[in-house]
């Protein structure tokens, strides 16, 4: 599931980085970056993928910025770069529990996640 449509990808950026036979890269785009918005907000205690109206709107706009990324990564400019890391600090934020999204049946995330998180390398 994405969380952001390439209609509002066009509503929130217009057309100017988009060209002929782009539509199936931003569609791509979108499921990697809301992909990666399941990661943080699982993390955080939400069940995903989502489809509480009031997550989806809270987290839309840091997916759209993060697909931009990845989009054109190899054509960022410095705002784009910027938005891109404002997002994954929100999406962070959302997961150490600083930022907590409230779901419609009155649960609020949790933000336990990344506390627990061990690593071990092999």
């Amino acid at each position: 599931m994405t969380y952001a449509t390439y209609i509002d990808y066009k509503s929130e950026f217009g057309d100017d980085d988009l060209q002929d036979g782009s539509e199936a890269r931003v569609h791509l785009a979108l499921q990697r970056a809301s992909k990666l918005a399941d990661t943080y907000m699982r993390s955080a205690g939400i069940e995903v993928p989502t489809s509480d109206a009031t997550v989806i709107a809270d987290i839309r706009g840091s997916v759209l910025d993060i697909s931009r990324y990845f989009c054109w990564p190899d054509n960022t400019s410095d705002e784009i770069r910027k938005r891109y890391e404002d997002a994954i600090k929100f999406l962070e934020s959302v997961a150490s529990g600083k930022i907590s999204l409230i779901i419609k049946d009155g649960q609020v995330s949790n933000g336990d996640g990344f506390r627990n998180i061990r690593l071990i390398r092999a």
